[in-house]
């Protein structure tokens, strides 16, 4: 185990992504039990290492970066690892980044937005329409189905 432990979680999470890319190029509908069991025990071990070297460091505001980092990762690891139990997930949250980058962008040139309802209500827009996207619907055909009266909803994912 190397200091670095966030290296080793991406390092086991890459490992992650390329066994269900290869279980998919198989036609498999899920992943092998055994791969998923020592990947997610490398992923574990990784995350105990991290909460345990950054727990007692000293930082001027509160908890270490690195220790709120691994707490994350640990309670939210059924989160992280959706991706190995629903091919459809993609592995990263690309699509939730580039989502930001233009309430980002108009932030930064125009130093503000006008109040918190208008960014509520356009982050709120844009993700119903990115999440549409990403189930098939184009941009054009869910902007209809609102005005219609009939808003496409996605369908909860049960585990």
């Amino acid at each position: 185990m190397r200091d670095d432990y966030a290296a080793d979680v991406q390092a086991v999470l890459r490992e992650a992504n390329a066994a269900v890319q290869a279980a998919v190029v198989a036609g498999a509908t899920s992943l092998d039990g055994k791969i998923l069991a020592g990947l997610r025990e490398r992923y574990d071990t990784a995350i105990a290492f991290g909460i345990q070297i950054n727990q007692h460091r000293v930082w001027p505001k509160g908890n270490h970066p690195g220790y709120t980092l691994a707490l994350r990762l640990q309670t939210k690891a059924a989160q992280v690892w959706l991706f190995t139990r629903d091919f459809a997930v993609p592995w990263t949250n690309n699509a939730s980044e580039q989502a930001l980058k233009s309430p980002k962008l108009h932030q930064k040139v125009s130093g503000y937005w006008h109040t918190l309802t208008t960014l509520a209500r356009y982050c709120r827009t844009r993700s119903s329409l990115t999440s549409a996207r990403n189930h098939g619907l184009t941009t054009i055909d869910a902007i209809h189905r609102v005005l219609t009266g009939d808003p496409w909803l996605p369908v909860p994912i049960t585990t």
